[in-house]
């Protein structure tokens, strides 16, 4: 909507409000109405002026209809609703044809008084929220664009989203956000005919109150018109009716939950064209139009939304129908969080008092990988994990220290640290892998952006015997740009991830994507000059890489017998596409093989789906690494159950492993049915954030009668 142009087709209409306080004042907006048709509107400022720009046409095309400006509260939208005392002031028909480039309101007729204020803002208040924007790691997002939207059920259908406003979080995610909102009750779309259509996951309150009202229904009223004719206050006081229920939270009605307590168990609450047109037909009644309580889904809070934007990325973009907060009050609080898009600010790890200490991959602490392995949960199969993927290793400098740039260093392990292997001699040559950080840049105007910084590698050509070295955080800024790319213009505010000392695949550390290796680092000043870090427990990182897969895993056979143990034929149109007829009691038994001949194996399982989601069970089912036990290890050639594993007691060569095998596998099914047939593995490898998960590596289907 234009507020101002030198066009000869658009009309400035201006003026000013005296004597408000520019807190009310900047609450306030100028309506440009010609009876209930607003013509266009602009917010008032906190000086209280006021500024328009409207078509010529718009205002003149009707003769004889006369164009007011109304003032009042800037959240009424498109309902100026006449009981609300708003100020009007007629604009001259003559004034306005006879304007060239703008017309003044003569606002001295107003009277906006300390009484009209408070009546406003008694209905149309300043309603604020507060929160913060994390990204997935739960550490804040600072500088993110917050917008927060009203929503409302559209009449046709689906929603109405408005934003309301935006505003930027700050240097910790945290955010206030504040606006406008007049109470107006339209809870229902198609109000004032509220009657005539609804959302479909109302019905069943819907259809519990008219239930209750039907068995208390008062006489015949009479013809009723359009708009509810009697208020709740007509009908509590009439002597012959007393209402049934007591009026659920609004925000509960808006989400179809106001009577739930009340629902059957086997009702399940989906679309339903014969329940909807069953309450049509008793919404028909004019009686039960008199007295159902429509204004029960009425709201003094707004129902919001948000969207959350990270310079051109949008990483939180709620849905209004899956994400409404319905009827939420003012003063809450809310936590977003990002997708997997989002740059977040994780602060550093506890420092050393001293020297330099890795404190860990992904979000594997130090302290729980032992003998190169990652401890995982401890208990389940997931435990002992070796590291593969892209490894992001974090590590810090004592506090104070005269670090300027230093290198990491990767020496080879001869074998497996858990299985008798021999430690390197030495620190190994520097490793060459791109580090790049983010910093999170504030400009003018609170403009937050975050900005790409290389670290590392690079090497001095005055220095060409130091080769990959990365730059610290705390010297970045100061690094020339003969050396690394310029550091990004702005304030500094935090870095994305703090104490990030190496990215790199884990690949690249070992030869042949499996075996093991020890990091440790090199520091020198800003002469470069090496430093001599005092010793610490955790300034060297061992670490078990494994990238391949697994060996094998494959179903090798599918065969069946009856309850008599007797083999029964496929019919079926392949060996792939079997079909048998095992009878009651009868089996299937599939012959498998899962085997790592790394000792890697985490888990493997196959499973049978059948029909709409159901789901059988096999002997054996599962089949499971366990951490080192008491228990000796099943025969050879395995696989091995719980909680025995692939690993001699006393022998080291075995440390930590499950290899696994081949088997049969037997389920026997109880109903006809095509069956799917799932292997599903894993591997017990991480990479630092969480166990790498499992995958169908084979399946086999098959229809198979018992009748």
């Amino acid at each position: 909507m234009a507020t101002q142009s030198d066009s000869k087709n658009v009309l400035n209409i201006r003026g000013a409000l005296a004597k408000l306080k520019p807190e009310d004042a900047k609450r306030l907006a100028v309506y440009v109405v010609r009876g209930d048709e607003i013509i266009a509107r602009a917010p008032v400022d906190q000086s209280g002026n006021f500024q328009i720009g409207v078509d010529r046409a718009a205002i003149t095309d009707r003769a004889g209809f006369q164009v007011e400006a109304v003032v009042g509260p800037a959240a009424m939208g498109k309902n100026l609703d006449p009981s609300r005392k708003l100020q009007r002031i007629a604009l001259d028909p003559k004034g306005l044809a006879a304007a060239k480039a703008e017309f003044v309101v003569p606002t001295d007729k107003l009277k906006i008084t300390e009484e009209v204020l408070r009546f406003w803002w008694q209905w149309c208040r300043n309603y604020c929220v507060k929160g913060v924007v994390l990204g997935p790691d739960h550490c804040p997002v600072p500088g993110a664009t917050v917008t927060v939207s009203s929503v409302l059920h559209a009449s046709g259908g689906g929603y109405t989203v408005t934003p309301q406003s935006t505003v930027t979080a700050d240097s910790t995610g945290h955010f206030t956000i504040c606006f406008d909102w007049c109470t107006w009750c339209v809870g229902w779309p198609c109000w004032p005919i509220w009657w005539f259509c609804w959302p479909w996951w109302w019905e069943w309150d819907i259809l519990h109150i008219i239930e209750k009202l039907e068995v208390t229904m008062p006489p015949r009223i009479g013809p009723i018109g359009p708009g509810p004719l009697v208020t709740l206050e007509n009908v509590v006081t009439t002597p012959k009716f007393s209402f049934p229920l007591k009026q659920p939270l609004p925000a509960d009605l808006m989400v179809g939950q106001g009577f739930a307590e009340a629902r059957k168990p086997e009702e399940r609450l989906v679309p339903d064209q014969a329940r909807t047109d069953l309450i049509k037909r008793k919404l028909s009644d004019p009686r039960i139009q008199a007295i159902f309580p429509w204004w029960w889904w009425c709201c003094e809070n707004p129902n919001i939304i948000f969207t959350v934007r990270q310079g051109p990325n949008v990483i939180v973009d709620e849905h209004p129908a899956t994400d409404t907060r319905w009827c939420f009050p003012d003063g809450s609080n809310v936590t977003l969080i990002g997708n997997q898009n989002t740059i977040s600010a994780c602060s550093g790890d506890p420092l050393p008092s001293q020297g330099f200490v890795w404190t860990r991959v992904g979000n594997t602490l130090v302290n729980t990988i032992l003998d190169g392995y990652a401890q995982g949960s401890g208990s389940g199969h997931d435990s002992d994990m070796a590291f593969t993927g892209r490894l992001d290793i974090f590590g810090g400098f004592a506090p104070g220290s005269s670090v300027a740039y230093y290198q990491v260093k990767g020496a080879p392990w001869t074998g497996n640290p858990s299985r008798g292997g021999t430690a390197p001699v030495g620190d190994g040559p520097p490793i060459a892998a791109d580090l790049y950080n983010y910093a999170f840049m504030l400009h003018p105007g609170f403009v937050v952006t975050v900005e790409p910084v290389k670290m590392g590698p690079f090497t001095d050509p005055a220095h060409p015997g130091l080769p990959n070295l990365y730059a610290t955080e705390e010297h970045r800024h100061l690094v020339p740009t003969t050396l690394l790319p310029a550091f990004p213009a702005g304030t500094f505010m935090a870095w994305a991830y703090g104490g990030l000392k190496l990215s790199v695949p884990a690949a690249s550390l070992v030869s042949g994507g499996l075996g093991a290796v020890r990091l440790s680092v090199a520091a020198f000043d800003v002469a470069f000059n090496l430093l001599g870090l005092p010793a610490n427990t955790d300034d060297h990182l061992t670490l078990e890489i494994d990238t391949t897969p697994l060996t094998v895993a494959h179903i090798n056979s599918f065969v069946a017998f009856d309850i008599a143990n007797n083999p029964v034929a496929s019919t079926g149109s392949s060996a792939d596409c079997p079909a048998f007829n095992v009878g009651p009691g009868g089996y299937v038994v599939l012959n498998v093989s899962v085997r790592d001949d790394n000792g890697h194996l985490c888990d493997y399982q196959l499973v049978p789906n059948f029909g709409h989601g159901s789901t059988g069970v096999t002997v054996p089912n599962i089949r499971g690494y366990k951490t080192p036990t008491p228990f000796a290890p099943a025969p050879a050639p395995g696989p091995y159950t719980e909680p025995a594993i692939a690993h001699v007691l006393g022998d080291p060569s075995t440390g930590k492993a499950f290899v696994g095998g081949t088997e049969n596998i037997k389920f026997t099914p109880t109903v006809n049915c095509c069956y799917d047939f799932r292997l599903g593995v894993a591997k017990r490898v991480t990479t630092g954030y969480g166990f790498v998960g499992s995958y169908t590596a084979d399946f086999w289907t098959a229809t198979i009668r018992v009748s």
